[in-house]
């Protein structure tokens, strides 16, 4: 178990004024099995009418507006994360979880995965965590992570073709792969230790358990991470959605700081 302090900052900047202002933000931790969110603040600037309510997955989701001229828009999310609770999540129940087994638009295979995932030759594994492990086992060795070759846009067939990625490509093609071998799974967006930027990693369906795989860093997610919101793929984690009135370029900014946190308090749970 970690006692993790976190700062989640993004920033858009607009190149004029724009108005009417409408968002929505996917960027609250919440508790979980894994992990219990303290001494939360969270600031979205400029000042808006803002609201919180939950999507159908379980994630906290703002809403709010501003009808101000501004040339800038962002939040800054700060707590602390105790980490680490449990080894896995507990499921829903069992009626909840198909949705998680069917492709989608991000994760539908094309040929390239198609030739990759019958060279897997998964039938020779019994369990979904196995099959899972071997995937991911796989797929570190024949994809490279590379920043600024994809972008938000970018599906599991384009990225696996184009053999590099980052985090949320290795994500789409594992999560389709294992929903080829009919493995419930889910897009998970988050943060962690060391990274400087979001995260984003995979949780399959085993037993009534949702186990955690990081495929960028070929490893199982362990206490050294926070999730903030899952989905069926990133679509439905985007951390921020919205519109506006103005004709504008924008360029986005994103600071994600996971530090331990080493007290009386820490060192009696070590």
């Amino acid at each position: 178990m970690k006692k993790l302090q976190f700062g989640y900052h993004m920033k858009l900047t607009f190149s004029d004024y724009v108005k009417n202002h409408r968002f929505s933000l996917k960027c609250v931790p919440h508790d979980n099995d894994l992990q219990k969110i303290e001494n939360m603040s969270v600031e979205v600037y400029p000042d808006n009418v803002t609201s919180e309510d939950e999507d159908s997955y379980g994630n906290i989701t703002l809403f709010g507006y501003t009808n101000e001229l501004h040339n800038s828009f962002g939040f800054d999310v700060k707590g602390i994360a105790v980490t680490g609770r449990e080894e896995y999540e507990k499921a829903d129940e069992l009626h909840k979880i198909g949705i998680f087994k069917y492709q989608t638009q991000k994760t539908k295979p094309g040929l390239r995965i198609l030739e990759f995932y019958q060279k897997l030759d998964l039938k020779r594994f019994g369990s979904a965590t196995d099959k899972a492990t071997a995937i991911m086992d796989s797929l570190s060795e024949a994809f490279q992570y590379v920043q600024g070759i994809t972008d938000m846009e970018t599906t599991a067939e384009e990225a696996f073709a184009g053999g590099c990625g980052v985090c949320q490509d290795y994500a789409h093609i594992m999560l389709s792969l294992c929903r080829m071998e009919r493995i419930p799974c889910r897009y998970v967006a988050g943060m962690m230790m060391g990274e400087g930027l979001s995260h984003a990693w995979v949780e399959i369906w085993n037993e009534g358990r949702w186990i955690g795989y990081d495929p960028t860093n070929h490893k199982l997610v362990n206490d050294e991470y926070i999730k903030i919101s899952n989905g069926r793929d990133s679509e439905d984690c985007l951390v921020n959605q919205g519109i506006f009135t103005g004709n504008v370029s924008q360029m986005q900014e994103i600071n994600v700081v996971v530090e331990e946190v080493f007290d009386e308090w820490n060192n009696r749970i070590n």
